[in-house]
């Protein structure tokens, strides 16, 4: 009966703990949540007599995983996540429905023991010698030896691809740069501040590494220059964000239908600018 108590506590605190990943606005939080979440399956491991699976959860996902989560959130920066006014849209509905399929499929094999096999064939004895470590440290250097360099060699492509990354953001001297469309302003570069640069796109006509685009005053003919000109983007890095980016309008900038729809296809969100810098 304490068992079962304590089980269930455990399992409220791994639940809770996952949809804090899920719906966190903060990515820091959600990474500390995901800790929580990882460390609640070691116990459940535990619990079962698993004792290397309950250690490498602790070492390798408790520790490692959330860790390097956390230094490409540093590296990258929190904000390059597809930015989400509401949870409630047809993508996420799609989900649900089907995290509910495969949460009944997986309720419905526990419950009947149709993924332990026959029934008597595992007892607890069984259980209690592939729970070792000893005994799974020798299969895991001899039987599976290939397969466990194969993880090492994936790990080291993941590692890569961070490097990779985080060469790219450092192309950027600034912290933050946005790519103005404004006929009346003359100069081609403003700095507010030391972490910003604002570029009047109308006096370069070329693309470069910006983070967000404000269109102040310019006709749907200039608009189409730069839709046209992020459509045929052929630098990878940046094409994966532009769906990413914020599109600031000014009312006053009075642009077609047609030319707003080209927008919003081309970046993930369109909005009003009231005042520079700041949105509707």
């Amino acid at each position: 009966m304490p068992g079962q108590i304590f089980f269930l506590i455990v399992a409220a605190i791994s639940v809770i703990s996952a949809l804090g990943v899920i719906f966190n606005r903060n990515v820091v939080h959600s990474a500390l949540f995901l800790l929580l979440n990882f460390g609640t399956l070691a116990v459940f491991y535990f619990m079962l007599n698993a004792q290397f699976l309950g250690v490498a959860q602790i070492l390798v996902y408790a520790g490692a995983i959330v860790v390097l989560f956390l230094f490409v959130v540093m590296l990258l920066g929190a904000d390059l996540g597809e930015s989400v006014d509401t949870w409630l849209n047809s993508r996420n509905l799609l989900l649900i429905a089907l995290g509910l399929v495969l949460l009944t499929v997986v309720g419905t094999a526990v419950f009947e023991n149709t993924i332990f096999g026959a029934a008597d064939e595992t007892t607890m004895e069984v259980v209690e010698e592939f729970g070792q470590t000893q005994v799974i440290a020798a299969s895991l250097f001899t039987d599976y030896l290939l397969p466990f360099q194969l993880v090492a060699v994936l790990l080291s492509v993941g590692v890569v691809g961070v490097v990779w990354l985080a060469q790219h953001q450092q192309r950027q001297r600034f912290r933050r740069i946005i790519a103005v469309l404004d006929s009346t302003w003359a100069e081609e570069t403003q700095r507010p501040n030391p972490d910003l640069l604002r570029v009047n796109w109308l006096r370069r006509k070329a693309l470069f590494d910006f983070d967000q685009v404000e269109i102040i005053q310019a006709t749907d003919h200039q608009v189409e220059e730069l839709v046209t000109m992020v459509e045929n983007d052929t630098d990878s890095w940046r094409r994966s964000r532009y769906r990413q980016m914020r599109c600031l309008v000014d009312p006053d900038c009075k642009l077609s239908e047609d030319t707003v729809r080209m927008l919003r296809h081309t970046f993930g969100e369109v909005k009003n600018l009231v005042h520079k810098g700041v949105m509707a």
